[in-house]
């Protein structure tokens, strides 16, 4: 398997805004293949990282419809509509049957169809649809004549609304003969660009990915062939998402890993450093080297530390895992013919994330590839619900399930670790204090009754470091919930019902990973002091 096959590409959305009647569309249609060029030289050096562009266009006529077209003349470019009203009420603004049979071809190519809340009036309508476009876009596209509008939503009313939230603006001059004017404004999110490519950019074994994806895609074949579940799109998830979903779970794990471990490094080596410390005044006062184990120690907390923040394995963790868990619900609401909910987390989750952040980037840029969705999958509704529950309920069931009990464990061997040392710590500063036992003995008593707490302290760290109790706790919850919407499907009466059900499914597993990532994202690693 080959990294560029499943690379996750830069998406750039282009908005549109323009003027229905322009009277030399060719000149105007030349300039956008410059203005992409000039927009590929604003983007960072990205090697691993391919880029597409989206247009997001009302698909009105004259500029809405040129630029769309030209855009989708480059390679693996989409087309993303808003609409100010419904298809065929909006159909009815356009001059003749070709130019609506023109508008209707285009909305049957585009991989998103948006619309808006209405907001009173028909000019109304148009201003909103036009700030969806400014809000949505990475780079908007204006051909206007620098003339004030006539009214309510004109292209004049949407470039000022651009201006004020400095979205980046192309300016075509249609009074001018097509000269461009570039504002900057806030300019590309650089950043989301730049952390894209760093993903793409992480070594992994691709047999590794090539034998966990063909793994995965056997088990749902398997159980879409017991559950005679039928889907066109099982094909391309097999050979795209796939295998970017098992990507980016085993790059989370392999963060994971090195950040808990890091974790207990340091945590370790402080304990470590107070033991050796003590060791040394209590037993070889005048045998000053030996402070140097506990500089060491101390030193290599530092270190560990130093080497896990630089390298951002907690970012990258809660990143990834965030990502692969939208990667594993995407799979199966295409396999149900369904759109993701969008990734904006409610207010009291706003810690979570934000819709700026690269994966949601990341994530939106691969949805938009998948070939368009059917919204009623073929096959039967009894089918259809013994598929889901057995490919998808049932195992985020056994994994909260497993999870809860494994953590649970941990924190209860944790607690009585640092429990006993507390009571082995009493014991043994009883014993100094009463002078049990020889001079050496008092000593080691002594040594003890500083090692035992420092120690206890420790694993009370790791402990709490971990969040272990929060998650257990968290898992289980979890399980009760999916049992529950589980049994829902399970009686669900209608396809209706049905595709609610599956969306109260992706819309729980979301907000428990937007709520998981409020708790880890403020547990970096720290110095035990």
């Amino acid at each position: 398997m080959n990294y560029s096959d499943i690379a996750i590409p830069a998406r750039i959305i282009i908005g549109v805004t323009g003027h229905r009647f322009l009277e030399d569309g060719s000149v105007y249609a030349s300039k956008i293949p410059e203005i992409l060029d000039r927009i590929n030289s604003m983007l960072p050096t990205l090697k691993n990282t391919p880029t597409v562009f989206s247009v997001l266009s009302p698909l009105a006529e004259g500029a809405d419809r040129l630029v769309a077209r030209e855009i989708l003349k480059r390679e693996e470019s989409q087309l993303e509509v808003v609409l100010p009203f419904e298809a065929d009420v909006y159909a009815q603004d356009f001059k003749d049957t070709a130019s609506r049979e023109e508008f209707y071809h285009f909305l049957s190519e585009a991989k998103k169809i948006v619309l808006p809340p209405g907001e009173g009036s028909r000019e109304e309508a148009y201003a909103g649809a036009g700030r969806y476009v400014v809000d949505n876009c990475d780079v908007l596209v204006a051909l206007w004549d620098g003339k004030d509008s006539a009214g309510i939503g004109g292209t004049a009313e949407i470039v000022q609304y651009a201006r004020a939230s400095q979205c980046p603006l192309f300016w075509v001059n249609t009074a001018s003969k097509g000269q461009v004017v570039f504002e900057e404004g806030l300019g590309l999110n650089q950043e989301t660009y730049i952390q894209i490519e760093d993903f793409n950019s992480e070594k992994m074994d691709s047999a590794v990915i090539e034998q966990e994806s063909r793994k995965y895609a056997e088990s749902l074949s398997r159980v879409a062939q017991e559950t005679n579940f039928s889907s066109g799109i099982l094909s391309w998830i097999s050979g795209k998402l796939l295998p970017r979903f098992v990507r980016t779970d085993l790059l989370a794990e392999k963060y994971q890993r090195r950040y808990f471990r890091a974790g207990s490094w340091v945590y370790a080596l402080a304990a470590a450093a107070v033991a050796a410390v003590t060791f040394q005044i209590l037993f070889f006062p005048n045998v000053l080297g030996l402070a140097w184990v506990e500089i060491l120690c101390i030193l290599g907390a530092i270190a560990v530390f130093g080497i896990g923040n630089h390298r951002k394995w907690h970012l990258k963790w809660i990143d990834y895992r965030f990502l692969a868990e939208r990667f594993r619900s995407a799979i199966f609401l295409a396999l149900a013919g369904m759109n993701v909910t969008a990734m904006r987390p409610p207010r009291h989750l706003s810690l979570s994330y934000s819709s700026q952040d690269w994966m949601v980037s990341a994530f939106s840029a691969v949805w938009s590839a998948l070939p368009n969705l059917d919204a009623s999958p073929a096959s039967e509704l009894e089918v259809k619900k013994a598929f889901f529950v057995e490919a998808w309920v049932d195992g985020q069931i056994d994994y909260h399930r497993k999870t809860s009990r494994v953590h649970q464990r941990r924190y209860e061997r944790l607690l009585y670790a640092g429990n006993s040392l507390f009571g082995l710590t009493l014991v043994a500063a009883l014993f100094h204090v009463f002078h049990v036992g020889p001079k050496y003995a008092n000593t080691l008593f002594g040594f003890l009754a500083i090692v035992f707490p420092a120690t206890a302290a420790a694993l009370g760290a790791i402990r709490n470091h971990r969040e272990y109790l929060r998650n257990a706790k968290r898992s289980g919850e979890m399980v009760r919930h999916l049992e529950e919407l589980k049994k829902q499907i399970q009686a669900a009466h209608s396809s209706e019902e049905f595709f609610q059900l599956v969306r109260e499914v992706e819309v729980t597993m979301l907000h428990e990973n937007e709520d998981w990532r409020v708790v880890v994202r403020f547990h970096e690693l720290e110095p035990p002091a």
